[in-house]
């Protein structure tokens, strides 16, 4: 008769059951990447900003229209037409104007669009073309441009359209506190957080 040493089966029982929990605990290490993980996060906050350039300026409407004349940077007021579906920014202009030379010359150019009681502000850059369409100025066409030509048949007007190329928005809830921070974050590089502040790419 062959003599069982009491306790034997049960230790190897105990360490063949031991190794499931082993395995079940080492596979909660592997976390799967979901609708929360940093880098979904990452990608929804950059489509946000990229959004939001487009319709601060689609909302501020006039900006600033910067050119560079072969020494100089030169800047003029100009109302923009936004269109992020056709990922362009579009500008009426005279064919006697001084930016239609330099856009054609040197054609990356720089728009700053500001609201200055909201404290929301967005510089766009891109590249700027000189066309003569006859129907897209009638397009284009405003009701206050009859300010400066008699109709959209003027045959010196121009389109300017700008594609986007990068911008940057700096968007505050507003306050006087919130506007001396993001002055110091334009000029540091850094500060309080008072609102958003993002490069994007367009």
């Amino acid at each position: 008769m062959t003599t069982r040493k009491p306790g034997s089966t049960a230790g190897r029982t105990a360490r063949r059951t031991a190794a499931p929990k082993e395995a079940a605990s080492s596979s909660k290490l592997a976390i799967p990447k979901g609708r929360n993980s940093p880098e979904t996060q990452g990608k929804k906050d950059l489509a946000s900003h990229v959004d939001r350039v487009w319709e601060l300026a689609k909302r501020i409407g006039i900006c600033m229209f910067i050119t560079w004349d072969g020494e100089r940077q030169r800047a003029r007021p100009l109302v923009a037409t936004v269109e992020k579906q056709n990922h362009a920014i579009w500008f009426l202009t005279d064919v006697e104007g001084h930016k239609d030379e330099q856009a054609e010359r040197f054609p990356n150019v720089t728009l700053a669009f500001a609201d200055n009681s909201g404290n929301k502000y967005v510089s766009i850059t891109g590249k700027a073309e000189i066309l003569d369409d006859r129907a897209l100025v009638s397009k284009l066409w405003p009701p206050y441009a009859k300010a400066w030509w008699k109709n959209a048949d003027d045959p010196g007007i121009r389109v300017i359209k700008v594609t986007p190329r990068d911008g940057e928005l700096w968007d505050s809830s507003g306050g006087l506190f919130s506007r001396v921070a993001m002055l110091a974050a334009a000029v540091t590089g850094h500060g309080p957080k008072i609102g958003d502040n993002a490069r994007v790419s367009l």
